[in-house]
């Protein structure tokens, strides 16, 4: 599954004129003079220009410069890329590591360090995708906000700075807030699964982040916690994200070839 990461703003400039002096990059020679914080005209045919913006990256005296992505794009990407990788090793690595010990079983060899770095990076990378996953949501909501969006309860009235701050807890934000946004109350009476999917990855990944050791001997500290992380269903998680934020946005996400 490969996502479309569009730049992040992204506005199209249709026979306007920008009340600006715009610097065209194409014809300087050094980038001195400039800041490495810049806005981008970028021209895509004879009709329309898109006004992009870019942060240069410094590398070794030169200076790289193209759109910034959508981060939230981009952190789906890549939650999506970190479970890819641990397939992988599943089905690639972990026979080829592996020593077999019955039809059944094979033993992972405890290397000199204690641990095998199969088993390790494939704890690592489905740990990785729970958490950017919803780095992804969170960065989701946030963005199809309008800036005078108010979120409206019984005993107050939040802003969307107040929003995204720690007044309105994640709960909150997707039981009563994605609802009041669409103007659509029953809006999870209808997607009940999609629900369901999305409170199970944010608790997971909550654990995970705030690992505890929930025990009390260290054969049993934090066992419970990357327990549940194995078992759980990292491919429901993305699906139901892709789902609930094209409901939420039409077309938000699209496939690229």
């Amino acid at each position: 599954m490969n996502i479309k990461i569009p730049p992040y703003p992204n506005f199209i400039i249709k026979n306007k004129t920008l009340e600006a002096n715009p610097i065209p990059i194409e014809n300087k020679s050094s980038f001195d003079g400039l800041s490495n914080q810049l806005i981008m005209m970028v021209p895509f045919n004879e009709s329309e220009q898109r006004v992009l913006r870019t942060r240069a990256i410094l590398h070794q005296g030169i200076n790289y410069i193209s759109a910034l992505p959508n981060p939230v794009h981009l952190f789906l990407t890549l939650g999506i890329e970190n479970y890819n990788l641990s397939e992988n090793i599943k089905f690639s690595k972990f026979p080829k590591c592996g020593k077999q010990m019955g039809d059944d079983l094979f033993i992972l060899p405890i290397e000199e360090n204690g641990t095998h770095q199969c088993y390790n990076d494939y704890i690592k990378y489905r740990t990785s995708s729970i958490i950017m996953l919803v780095s992804s949501l969170e960065a989701f909501i946030n963005h199809i906000l309008p800036n005078d969006f108010i979120y409206e309860t019984e005993k107050k009235k939040f802003t969307k700075i107040e929003i995204e701050s720690p007044k309105v807890n994640f709960k909150d934000k997707i039981e009563k807030v994605i609802p009041q946004f669409l103007k659509d109350e029953k809006f999870w009476d209808n997607h009940i699964e999609i629900k369901l999917s999305i409170d199970k990855l944010y608790q997971t990944r909550k654990n995970l982040i705030h690992l505890k050791t929930n025990a009390e001997d260290d054969f049993s500290a934090y066992f419970q916690i990357i327990d549940e992380m194995l078992d759980f269903n990292i491919s429901n998680s993305i699906d139901s994200l892709i789902s609930f934020m094209n409901l939420t946005k039409s077309n938000f996400i699209e496939l690229s070839d």
